[in-house]
């Protein structure tokens, strides 16, 4: 008599599973037939290939399909970020102000939508950070960002490399901000990183950052930065 309702509690409990999973799955399905063209031509960015200006900005104008849609699956997110710097990128303030502020905003509402989805990633805190501080330098708020950055990210070679050129355009008062990140990356970059490829990252460096990274270079001494003044082979 006990097997009868065992039963049906199961065989419910399965159809149930069931459900939930092709509902999960038909919305994955959906998702990734949305956004198709938005990683197709995400990835041909991303291999350097030519894209039009006005295929460039079409596909970064539906990227706020994404965040509309709430879609939070790492590769969509990761091909939206792709657009909306791209279309950032071909935009320029001094010849057309509209249009560049207009890009500068969609790119920041994306990025805080990419990290409301992954926030641990330590690229997406570096490129808000970046176009926050293109529209608007708040020292404050642009350190914490370039903070959270290095936190997440302390030792990736190639990630502090890219860091480096954004440390190099920010003002005194950003990086006097963010001190401890900025020592953390500079000590890490020259105690750590590849000799050929940190060389040709600091080939130039600001005026506001030249005396930091003088300093740095001073504390780690000649015997940790005599290997920097060594021929690089190409």
């Amino acid at each position: 008599m006990l097997r009868g309702p065992f039963v049906s509690v199961t065989r419910i409990a399965f159809l149930v599973a069931t459900a939930a999973f092709a509902a999960l799955s038909g919305r994955e399905l959906y998702a990734s037939i949305r956004t198709a063209s938005i990683s197709i031509v995400a990835e041909r960015i991303e291999r350097g290939e030519t894209v039009s200006d006005d295929i460039a900005a079409k596909y970064a104008a539906r990227t706020i399909d994404i965040v509309d849609g709430h879609y939070c699956r790492s590769d969509i997110v990761a091909a939206g970020v792709t657009l909306v710097l791209a279309q950032l990128d071909r935009q320029n303030v001094n010849v057309e102000y509209d249009a560049w502020a207009a890009a500068a905003s969609s790119a920041r509402h994306y990025l805080q939508h990419a990290l409301s989805c992954m926030p641990t990633n330590s690229n997406f805190w570096l490129r808000l950070a970046a176009v926050q501080s293109v529209i608007a330098e708040e020292p404050l708020s642009v350190a914490e960002m370039m903070t959270r950055s290095v936190a997440l990210a302390p030792h990736d070679e190639a990630i502090i490399l890219t860091r480096f050129y954004f440390w190099n355009d920010l003002t005194n008062a950003t990086l006097a901000a963010a001190k401890t990140a900025l020592d953390s990356d500079l000590l890490t970059m020259l105690k750590l990183g590849d000799r050929c490829r940190v060389n040709a990252t600091i080939k130039e460096i600001s005026p506001q950052l030249r005396p930091i990274f003088d300093r740095t270079w001073t504390e780690l001494g000649d015997g940790a930065t005599a290997r920097f003044r060594q021929r690089c082979s190409r």
